[in-house]
C-alpha cells in the first residue's frame, strides 16, 4: 500500500479456488514454492497447504523499505524431497 502497509486479500467462499499443481484439489489457501533455483528466483509452484511442508519463518523485505514479517518458508513435494536427500536441511519427510 502507498503508506508502506501491507494489505492480505481474502478470496472467501465466492471467490476463485486455484488448483493445486500436486495432489489436484482446489483450494483458496494456496502457497508458493520457496525452494531457491537460479538468478535469485524460486520454484513458486502452486500448492495447497496439505502438499506445502514449511520449513521455518523469515522476514521478507519486499522493497521500497516494507518488510514481510512472519513469512513461511514453504517447499513443495519434489524440492522437499531434493533436500531429504541432498541433506541441505533437516526435514521431516
Amino acid at each position: 500500500m502507498p503508506d508502506g502497509s501491507v494489505a492480505h486479500l481474502n478470496v472467501g467462499r465466492g471467490g476463485r479456488k486455484k488448483l493445486c499443481k500436486f495432489c489436484g484439489q482446489r483450494s483458496n489457501d494456496m502457497k508458493l514454492c520457496d525452494f531457491p533455483v537460479e538468478h535469485g528466483k524460486t520454484c513458486d509452484a502452486e500448492m495447497c497447504s496439505n502438499c506445502a511442508r514449511t520449513l521455518g519463518r523469515q522476514q521478507t523485505d519486499i522493497g521500497h523499505g516494507i518488510k514481510r514479517l512472519n513469512d513461511t518458508i514453504d517447499v513443495c513435494p519434489i524440492h522437499r524431497t531434493a533436500i531429504v536427500v541432498n541433506g541441505q536441511f533437516k526435514v521431516n519427510p
